[in-house]
């Protein structure tokens, strides 16, 4: 038997075919025709044959498919130049950083709660990202001084931009008053006199710096050591945190004890940047036994910029509640600076997130727990009043119309808690003294509507009828707000500045009572000021005209009297009170809170008692009763002026209002009015005039 199996079948069989090979994926060309495509790469037999270009196009649905190493060596290649590129970015990013790291800035690319904080052995703790940083400069709100103060008391630089400053604000009366002074049409253009423009903005080239008085760098990401930054806590919550009570102490505390225990792993920025404004603020307003005014305005300033460099980019947002309540606390610090644009500018920013996230609203409030809901509520009122009170200092109209003030007022009895650094009286006693002054500034509304125009600046002067006729009405209603007060919060008057205990515990309730009266009756005072100042207006207006209506100034001298004498009283209590709290050294000081009210509303009453003075030197226009009172008002400039000497030392906002009093005051008691260095003088404080050269 044959062993051979080719040789069992026999010559004629043929040999069995091999299996054809499967391909994974034919080439597009070879699905098209329906050809049998032998998977070759990068072209298939058939394609190289006829000439075709070969493409493979895996379907959607392989999981198994063959990549060919060509495609994966031109992936990595396109890495490995993506990779050179981002390495050449990121050193030019660092040798950026390291030009600009003094710079305050926002970090874009760290998100919220990615920011570290540790401590650096010597008791500060220091903020780092775990990325890049990339810092963008803030130079708007940060930027060189304006020509105004925040307040909008006086202007104090020359002239290179405009801003307006309307009816209300002590500028314009002030050019009233200078028109009436240096004689209708000398020196001072006509026309300005109901409000119009002052420098308002840093001039296009500033003054070269010294190299020897460069600003140091500040380092955003600092905080002091946690006994100091506690202690400066404690100092705003017994202080701003108290008269401004949107930021609830509990809360508050007990996110930084959780940042401290954590060892500060983690921070949002947005409460980072609250509580650098926190510290900025305790540091400004610490008058009592603190340094000098210029120390303590450089290290708040530190703390500003710390806070803004935070918080760069989350301002332009304002998505969040503590957002709002960042910037409406460096609204209110921006007035104590010479910083009007930037106070005005970042309380706009405050009104619209405020609106954005509906605090002005009962029914968008709903949802959020009972304390959140309180916590709202007075934040937004803490916007309503810091907007009274820039359209009030400002001469602008207001950027929340009074119909948008719907809430009930705020409320103690909805929390819970009771705060750590001050007993629960007194916090109820905070909230009362908060609403007061929410009221209060309703009938601010109603002046600035009645008698201002709203500062809109459009309308005509409205004639004496009207004006007291609105003046009577809003009085009773004023009348009517001093009845409803608080047993605690009475209005008190000079005479009873000495019946004030010796020495009080500076965190007992009698001390914190006698705090909020003193500064509550200065906003009422300020507010009867300006609520008769009107009539002034108009007898310094005839003090200077040629042309006077015989009937108008009848009716002013028959029925505007009165006006005049409510005003001039209600200044001298203005000055009486700050001089008498300023005078002895110790708790007392204290009691005023921030020194730029007490700076604008002493300034302010003086302005309008030098006014009273011009206008009982016309005989024409003085009658018995203006001319008794005015005659003891006398003393009252000089006496504002000696106030402002004591009020913050070493500051120079406080110098430059006092210079200017002194100045005003030198022309008043002055024979030779004619004197034109002393005109000149008052018509441009901004200017130095050699008093003594011919």
């Amino acid at each position: 038997m044959p062993t051979d199996s080719t040789e069992a079948l026999g010559p004629e069989t043929p040999a069995p075919a091999s299996k054809r090979r499967r391909v994974a994926v034919a080439c597009d060309a070879c699905r098209t025709r329906k050809s049998r495509c032998d998977g070759t790469r990068p072209r298939c037999s058939l394609c190289r044959d006829l000439g075709f270009e070969c493409i493979y196009t895996p379907p959607t649905t392989a999981t198994n498919v063959i990549v060919q190493k060509d495609y994966l060596h031109g992936l990595e290649e396109r890495v490995k130049r993506l990779e050179g590129l981002f390495s050449g970015v990121r050193e030019e990013i660092d040798g950026l950083s390291e030009r600009i790291g003094g710079q305050v800035g926002d970090l874009r690319d760290v998100p919220e709660g990615e920011l570290e904080v540790h401590n650096t052995g010597n008791g500060d703790a220091r903020v780092e990202k775990r990325r890049v940083q990339v810092q963008v400069h803030v130079p708007d709100l940060i930027g060189t001084e304006d020509s105004v103060d925040g307040m909008g008391a006086v202007t104090l630089a020359d002239e290179e931009d405009s801003g307006f400053f309307g009816p209300s604000s002590n500028i314009a009366f002030l050019r009233h008053l200078s028109r009436a002074v240096v004689q209708q049409g000398y020196l001072l253009s006509p026309g300005t006199a109901e409000g119009g423009f002052v420098s308002a903005s840093r001039p296009p080239s500033p003054p070269r710096r010294l190299s020897g008085d460069r600003k140091p760098q500040v380092n955003i990401f600092s905080l002091p050591p946690r006994s100091e930054t506690l202690e400066m806590i404690q100092r705003y919550f017994s202080n701003t945190g108290l008269l401004f009570p949107y930021i609830y102490p509990p809360i508050f505390l007990e996110t930084y004890h959780q940042m401290s225990r954590e060892n500060f792993t983690k921070v949002r920025r947005t409460w980072l940047g609250l509580l650098n404004m926190v510290l900025a603020m305790s540091s400004m307003t610490a008058v009592t036994g603190g340094a000098k005014a210029d120390v303590r305005i450089a290290e708040s300033d530190i703390f500003y910029e710390r806070g803004l460099g935070l918080c760069g980019n989350e301002i332009l947002r304002g998505t969040t509640l503590e957002v709002v309540q960042f910037l409406l606390l460096m609204g209110q610090y921006l007035q104590g600076t010479q910083k009007s644009v930037q106070a005005w500018t970042v309380h706009g920013l405050a009104v619209k997130a405020a609106l954005q996230l509906g605090l002005h609203s009962r029914n968008a409030s709903r949802s959020f727990s009972t304390v959140e809901q309180e916590i709202r509520k007075r934040t937004w009122y803490g916007c309503v009043v810091l907007d009274r009170t820039l359209s009030m200092t400002f001469g602008r109209p207001a950027a929340i119309p009074d119909n948008y003030v719907k809430l009930d007022l705020p409320s103690k009895r909805d929390f819970d808690e009771s705060s750590t650094l001050v007993n629960d009286e007194t916090s109820f006693l905070s909230v009362t003294f908060f609403n007061s002054t929410i009221t209060l500034y309703r009938q601010l509304w109603n002046v600035l509507d009645l008698l201002y125009g709203q500062n809109i600046g459009c309308d005509a002067p409205l004639p004496t009828t009207e004006i007291i006729s609105n003046i009577f009405s809003l009085e009773q209603q004023l009348f009517s707000w001093e009845r409803s007060l608080d047993p605690n919060l009475q209005l008190i008057s000079t005479s009873q500045l000495g019946g004030m205990p010796r020495d009080p515990i500076t965190a007992s309730f009698e001390y914190f009572s006698w705090k909020f009266r003193v500064i509550l009756t200065l906003r009422y005072l300020n507010l009867r000021v300006l609520l008769h100042r009107p009539v002034l207006v108009k007898f310094i207006a005839a003090s200077r005209s040629q042309n006077r209506d015989s009937q108008d100034l009848k009716l002013l001298q028959q029925m505007g009297m009165n006006s005049m004498q409510i005003c001039i009283e209600s200044a001298m209590e203005i000055i009486g009170i700050v001089h008498g709290v300023v005078a002895e050294p110790g708790w007392k000081h204290s009691l005023l809170g921030a020194w730029w009210f007490s700076l604008y509303y002493t300034f302010n009453a003086a302005l309008v008692i030098i006014g009273v003075i011009w206008v009982y030197r016309d005989e024409s226009l003085s009658t018995t009763s203006i001319t008794v009172q005015a005659k003891k008002a006398e003393a009252y400039p000089g006496l504002a002026a000696e106030a402002l000497s004591k009020l913050d030392d070493g500051n120079r906002l406080v110098d430059r209002c006092r210079y200017y009093l002194e100045q005003f005051n030198q022309v008043l008691v002055s024979s030779a009015l004619e004197e034109p260095y002393l005109l000149l003088t008052l018509a441009y404080p901004h200017l130095e005039w050699n008093l003594g050269s011919s």
